[in-house]
């Protein structure tokens, strides 16, 4: 009887010891899953820039569509109830819209408003000019047509770069003061595209990754913006 006793003792020893490695290991889990940057917060993110990545190549399918249908570069529109005024009104030519049924088919989303300051949309532009896409001459460089989303988070921000294997230090402003910024929002879209020596430039020097099709960038006038190239030129 009294061995049988030991060995049940030593039975129980084992379970609770079992048992208090197990809860502990439990509340490492939970407590990095709720540290700032990790665990919940930063699969939201991944979760939210997976949704944007989404809506981007819809966005680039789409003006592909309207490319392969006829429509010209600078015949492509991007109006809608919901976007700024500057891009026209969507009963307008519909078959060169993009987010007309009977042209490009997209659908307007708004970007995760968790992660980009209130007011901010889709917005496109043809001003900024992306190395290694078509010429580099500076007197012949051409604008790819972008769309931008401005004012995202830094952890967004970051998120979009890792996916593209772009190491981006965003203490430092990767596009210059020169000729703007890849957010300009005085030059939305409208038929016209930057040529020459105008055109705004990425710093190269600071992208790990060329040419930058998508990439979250910081403007020297403030602010991170993500992009993506709809149509490179």
């Amino acid at each position: 009887m009294t061995r049988i006793r030991n060995s049940q003792s030593g039975n129980m020893l084992i379970y609770i010891l079992g048992a208090i490695f197990l809860l502990g290991f439990l509340i490492v889990i939970i407590k990095g899953n709720f540290q700032e940057g990790t665990g919940i917060d930063s699969e939201r993110t991944a979760i939210k820039v997976g949704e944007v990545q989404k809506q981007a190549a819809e966005l680039e399918r789409a003006v592909a569509y309207l490319i392969q249908n006829g429509v010209s570069e600078s015949d492509i529109r991007f109006a809608h109830p919901d976007a700024n005024v500057a891009y026209g009104d969507i009963t307008v030519n519909p078959t060169r819209q993009v987010f007309d049924s009977t042209g490009g088919g997209a659908t307007y989303i708004l970007p995760p408003e968790d992660f980009v300051s209130a007011g901010m949309m889709w917005e496109f532009f043809a001003t900024t000019h992306i190395k290694d896409m078509g010429t580099d001459t500076a007197a012949t460089q051409k604008a790819e047509l972008i769309a931008v989303i401005p004012n995202v988070t830094r952890p967004f921000c970051e998120r979009v770069n890792f996916l593209n294997q772009q190491t981006i230090d965003l203490d430092l402003d990767t596009d210059p003061a020169g000729n703007g910024c890849i957010y300009a929002p005085a030059s939305r879209f409208a038929g016209t595209y930057g040529f020459g020596t105008g055109v705004n430039t990425l710093d190269d020097t600071k992208l790990t990754k060329l040419p930058a099709k998508e990439a979250c960038v910081k403007c020297a006038s403030g602010g991170f913006h993500y992009f993506r190239v709809l149509l490179g030129r």
